[in-house]
């Protein structure tokens, strides 16, 4: 989420395409993640949930992968709120998603999406 935060405008409107890209069991795991963190009514996450919600269900080893050090770094940040839509492009790694079989209709779906905002369409 760190690196998204200081991402360019460009990188952040691709990220998104691809979080678009996902199928229906990706989105609804990340919706299950989501969740977890308490939306308000608006369907939004405020960074201060984010931080309750990870310290409250800490492990020994998140805590020795330094996890509250990380989430205190981007509280630090004034963000402020996240939507699903965000969320959901913080948490897919595009490392990760290169290994899928997938991975080049996902890509290829990702370019279009994007595309289409790039251009307005």
């Amino acid at each position: 989420m760190r690196a998204y935060i200081s991402s360019s405008s460009l990188r952040k409107s691709a990220l998104r395409a691809l979080a678009k890209a996902l199928t229906t069991d990706q989105l609804f795991n990340l919706r299950e993640q989501f969740t977890l963190f308490g939306p308000n009514k608006s369907g939004h996450i405020s960074l201060q949930n984010m931080k309750t919600a990870l310290m409250k269900n800490s492990s020994g080893a998140m805590n020795d992968s330094r996890i509250l050090d990380f989430v205190n770094s981007i509280c630090n940040i004034q963000y402020g709120m996240i939507d699903f839509e965000e969320f959901s492009a913080t948490a897919i790694s595009v490392y990760q998603m290169e290994g899928l079989e997938t991975w080049e209709e996902h890509a290829q779906q990702a370019y279009e999406l994007f595309d289409k905002l790039e251009r307005g369409c």
